[in-house]
């Protein structure tokens, strides 16, 4: 018996001889292998080099026998690992490839399996190890078990056969989160699971006031991360408690409250007490903030993350911050599409270049890296200018992949740190039932 047949990890030798033998029986057994399996899904290293002699040659055409694979093997070198008469010995096993639908199945379930082993085995010796961070470490592991599940199942069908399905759901509304503002959902619909959503502005400007009333609408359907890598928990609850409760934010911060006053926090107090925000304040790395995104996620549906804000995400490693600041934005975008949850980003705007007479900001102003737009879905830029039009904050939306730009102007009452729609009044249709 050889070394192949018994070695430990999970295979079953006599499925993969049937499935090698049925592709050198009948042209359509290629293609139900090819389309059911890769190379690698074999344990015998010499059925996954025949099995990808085979796949080059079906894909030129050529028909799949002892001959031709022999030939081919020879062209690349690898004839030269084999015995030649192992190739007559595997297409004399099947009696018929009809059935070799059942033994792909056994080999897809034993790779499957094999690979779970494989994932096991590195993420007992991630836990062995002194060196490297433990949030990076914990991340990679969940990273190598989902690899193995993203794996496990590949649906192939033609655009055609799923077209009914999708006319059939037309007359529904689009899956979109409103927004605190009705008007600027008539230019972006609203908060679409899957989007990275980027919200630029420059210091002071009211990108957090964004973030967390979005993060409140957001909890109306769901947990939502917030990720606060500028300000403490403190500070943001201080905010909370301001919009909610229409404390001025410098009573608040002066500890200085009247009875009333006090009454006001009482109210947003049982608002927020069973809020489903949970805000991460002690992260700086973007295998943090996947940690503790998929740490919320795990206590229930996740309905967004937002992100306060983008350049101060530290790691990386690459040679300039633009790069980082790319792989950044690419990484948070990765995420709303695995997660399908929207990921709102806060980020930094530059100042504008000397010469340029309009304050309104522009995507060239997204700071650090033009990577970013290109990998946002939505982007919205803020501008207030409390000389010229004070009470009054321009969202500009600058990017939207899937509906019209334009501007929005939205009233500012800095003093409770929120945001109002100037032609509706929904905020308390946005307040937390809890």
């Amino acid at each position: 018996m050889s070394d192949v047949e018994t070695r430990g990890p999970q295979h079953d030798l006599a499925a993969e001889q049937y499935v090698v033998g049925s592709m050198m029986l009948a042209a359509a057994a290629v293609w139900e292998v090819l389309d059911g399996l890769v190379p690698s899904d074999f344990y015998d290293w010499r059925h996954e080099m025949i099995v990808g002699a085979a796949a080059r040659l079906a894909h030129d055409n050529k028909p799949v026998d002892p001959i031709t694979l022999s030939d081919e093997l020879g062209r690349t070198g690898e004839m030269d690992k084999l015995d030649p008469t192992y190739l007559f010995k595997m297409q004399g096993i099947p009696t018929s490839a009809i059935n070799v639908g059942f033994y792909i199945d056994i080999v897809k379930d034993r790779a499957l399996r094999r690979r779970l082993q494989i994932a096991g085995m590195r993420v007992a010796q991630m836990g062995q190890a002194t060196e490297g961070d433990a949030f990076e470490l914990a991340d990679n592991a969940r990273a190598e078990i989902d690899k193995v599940a993203a794996g496990a199942r590949v649906d192939v069908h033609a655009v055609g056969s799923t077209i009914d399905a999708l006319i059939d759901r037309l007359d529904e509304k689009p899956e979109y989160v409103p927004t605190p503002w009705p008007s600027l959902d008539k230019l972006i619909g609203g908060l679409a699971a899957g989007n990275l959503i980027i919200v630029g502005a420059r210091p002071g400007e009211g990108k957090t006031i964004v973030g967390l009333q979005c993060a409140t609408r957001l909890a109306h359907e769901g947990l939502v991360a917030f990720i606060s890598l500028e300000m403490g928990e403190d500070e943001l609850q201080i905010r909370l408690i301001a919009q909610y409760g229409e404390v001025h934010m410098k009573n608040l911060r002066n500890r200085n409250l009247n009875k009333e006053q006090w009454g006001r926090v009482a109210v947003a107090r049982q608002r927020f007490q069973e809020a489903p925000i949970f805000i991460g304040d002690d992260i700086s790395t973007l295998t943090q903030i996947r940690s503790f995104v998929r740490s919320v996620a795990r206590k229930g549906k996740l309905a967004g993350v937002v992100i306060d804000y983008l350049q101060l995400i530290e790691g990386g490693g690459k040679e300039n911050r633009q790069q980082d600041v790319a792989e950044f934005s690419r990484g948070l975008k990765k995420m709303a599409k695995q997660l399908q949850v929207p990921v709102i980003a806060l980020s930094q705007l530059s100042r504008p270049p000397q010469g340029r007479t309009s304050r309104t900001p522009l995507l060239t102003d997204l700071r650090e890296s033009g990577a970013i737009e290109q990998d946002a879905d939505v982007v919205l830029l803020l501008s207030y200018d409390r000389a010229k039009k004070p009470g009054d904050l321009e969202v500009v939306v600058a990017k939207n992949r899937h509906g019209e730009m334009g501007t929005v102007v939205l009233d500012w009452q800095g003093q409770y740190a929120r945001l109002r729609d100037k032609s509706f009044d929904p905020f308390g249709s946005t307040q937390l039932d809890i």
